[in-house]
């Protein structure tokens, strides 16, 4: 969906003089089908192009950024647990098999769970929100396929979760910061998730996931920030009675972007000193209103001083929670140190403890061992 924004914001402002494109502004193109979707573009900002030539100039862009699109975060560990747990599913689509075929190049054994459960438009006459690729998928599934009703659709487009209620299916959305909250609000989701980590499978009558470990889902690939500590909001230590080591936002905007806000635990180490266990948060802090993603990690470690422009080394292991607002600061503040106490334990976990010998820490003493 981002990549899909920052194309999509790249051909207009480059071909089309004097536009603009606001992705808030078309929320309700997203999921549908590519002409579809286009045609609402053109409509809205009235551009001078035809579906045609505009397809023209930004199929090949699209074509391009979907060969390293990374997977939503939490994707590969839902549907690996769901076909491990034999539980039927299926894709539903908006993109030709074409593009799909694109996509999936990266992730050959996440698209391969599905096997030939996959619905596009190429097999539909109408798309999201008509419930048809919805229908077809489950068409796919043959005799395994549960009663409609029964069907879970996990969406992360108003217009998907429009066509899951059309089809008569069960909706959960994954919501998108670029996504105003009255969009979803006129769709009537029947749950909305920030991350895929915080799905819960019981609540649908789905199998428990089998790998949370002290309250904390492992996050896999681990996340490996490196970066001089800079000067955060000052909120850490004066409000909070909470210091964070903060890193430059700036150093990891790409990465950031595709990473769930959220609540995460792991390890950190400040220059060369030991490494220790760490709590952090990656997001715009909606108690604070940030505007900018940040990441601000607290180090379970006891301190001479501070530590500004110490290089500062983070593994990110697990996850605790999605990022939440809170009523009062007592309340933020008492969120956090069951945060810490959650990576406190969770850490000595040998799962997790494995991590503290990871090679972001040992190449550097390696380094000093051959000074």
């Amino acid at each position: 969906e981002r990549l899909m924004h920052e194309v999509t914001a790249d051909v207009v402002r480059t071909n089309f003089s004097g536009k603009e494109y606001d992705p808030a502004r078309f929320a309700s193109a997203l999921g549908c089908a590519p002409r579809d979707a286009v045609q609402q573009l053109i409509t809205g900002l009235d551009l001078p192009t035809t579906v045609d030539e505009y397809l023209a100039l930004s199929r090949p862009k699209m074509e391009e950024a979907w060969t390293h699109a990374p997977a939503i975060p939490g994707a590969a560990r839902l549907v690996e647990h769901l076909r491990a747990s034999a539980v039927p599913i299926a894709v539903a689509t908006s993109c030709d098999r074409a593009a799909l075929a694109r996509k999936a190049s990266a992730h050959s054994t996440l698209f391969g769970a599905f096997g030939e459960h996959v619905a596009t438009i190429d097999d539909v006459s109408a798309g999201k929100p008509a419930p048809d690729l919805f229908q077809r998928a489950r068409e796919l599934l043959g005799p395994s396929a549960p009663p409609a009703d029964e069907c879970l659709v996990i969406e992360d487009a108003p217009a998907g979760v429009r066509a899951a209620h059309a089809a008569g299916m069960r909706a959960v959305v994954l919501v998108s910061d670029l996504i105003p909250a009255a969009e979803y609000d006129a769709v009537s989701p029947d749950a909305r998730l920030t991350s895929l980590y915080e799905f819960d499978p019981v609540r649908w009558g789905l199998p428990a996931f089998g790998d949370i470990i002290c309250g904390s889902v492992p996050r896999m690939p681990p996340l490996r920030l490196e970066g001089h500590v800079t000067r955060g909001y000052g909120r850490g230590s004066k409000e909070l009675g909470i210091p964070t080591a903060n890193l430059p936002a700036s150093a990891y905007a790409e990465l950031l972007s595709s990473t769930t806000c959220g609540i995460y635990h792991g390890w950190a180490q400040v220059g060369d000193g030991p490494v220790c266990k760490m709590v952090t948060s990656i997001g715009r802090n909606p108690y604070y209103g940030n505007t900018e993603k940040t990441v601000e990690p607290h180090l379970l470690h006891t301190f001479d001083g501070d530590f500004y422009g110490e290089r500062l080394r983070v593994l990110i292991v697990g996850y605790i929670r999605p990022e939440l607002n809170f009523p009062s600061l007592d309340a933020l503040i008492a969120a956090i140190k069951a945060d810490i106490e959650c990576a406190r334990v969770a850490l000595d976990d040998d799962y997790y403890a494995e991590f503290k010998a990871d090679h972001l820490f040992t190449e550097r003493a390696a380094e000093r061992a051959n000074l």
